[in-house]
């Protein structure tokens, strides 16, 4: 029979290949877990565990097309960021050109709407300036990651969600305000040249997986996962738009 000691091992051989499976996917097995905390049931149906929240449901929203503009104008204020983020820092280079970039697609839908254009034979709506929303959250993000130092842990957390939410719910409000405010009219900003769920998102995510596991200590994961709150209350605010 195998001694006590040879079964210790075989169970702590088993523990490090699952703890070292565990490392190698970080998005998967620690991000996306935190993220789902936040989520209510009605937000994420299959993993969802917040309790549900006495905002108004989104069939509740009195949203207008100006609005609409408004909150187009924000987000790619802070794409812009995000983008900019990526193109500036050696160590992002991964993150650029992943097909997830947002900043050409809003430039058209802002310029159709702001023309008439969009929908079809609709009055022009002039465009603003970025909101408060927007620029608070740019404004962090390039705080964040400006200087020369070793980039925060924190904004992979905000990078990663605030594409992902729009890949997620973000769909679906785009196409509530497409049938509310657009004639059904499908804007560009929800539309990739790839399958975003099943092609686009996993690449990135096995990019920051690849960036965690050659760069970050426990203490770097964890500050990243903390910030994951802080993430998606700033990127939520810009629907303050819509609402």
């Amino acid at each position: 029979a195998p001694s006590a000691d040879a079964a210790d091992a075989a169970a702590a051989d088993v523990a490090a290949r699952r703890q070292a499976k565990k490392d190698s996917k970080f998005v998967s097995a620690e991000m996306r877990p935190t993220a789902m905390k936040l989520h209510t049931r009605s937000q994420a149906p299959k993993e969802g565990q917040k309790e549900e929240t006495k905002e108004a449901p989104m069939m509740k929203w009195e949203p207008t097309r100006e609005g609409y503009l408004q909150f187009l104008v924000d987000s790619r204020h802070v794409y812009t960021a995000l983008e900019e983020i990526c193109a500036s820092r050696p160590e992002l280079e991964p993150f650029r050109d992943t097909g997830l970039e947002r900043v050409a697609a809003l430039n058209t839908d802002i310029e159709g709407m702001a023309s008439g254009a969009i929908p079809a034979g609709s009055d022009p709506i002039p465009v603003p300036d970025v909101g408060e929303p927007g620029s608070t959250y740019a404004a962090f993000l390039r705080d964040m990651a400006d200087g020369e130092g070793e980039l925060a842990p924190e904004f992979i957390c905000h990078y990663y969600n605030f594409y992902f939410a729009h890949s997620a719910g973000g769909r679906m409000i785009g196409r509530k305000m497409s049938e509310m405010l657009l004639d059904g009219h499908e804007l560009e900003f929800y539309q990739w040249k790839d399958d975003v769920k099943e092609v686009l998102l996993p690449a990135v995510a096995d990019d920051i997986d690849k960036y965690v596991l050659e760069n970050w200590t426990r203490e770097q994961k964890d500050l990243c996962l903390g910030e994951t709150a802080k993430s998606f209350q700033m990127g939520g605010a810009l629907l303050s738009h819509i609402k």
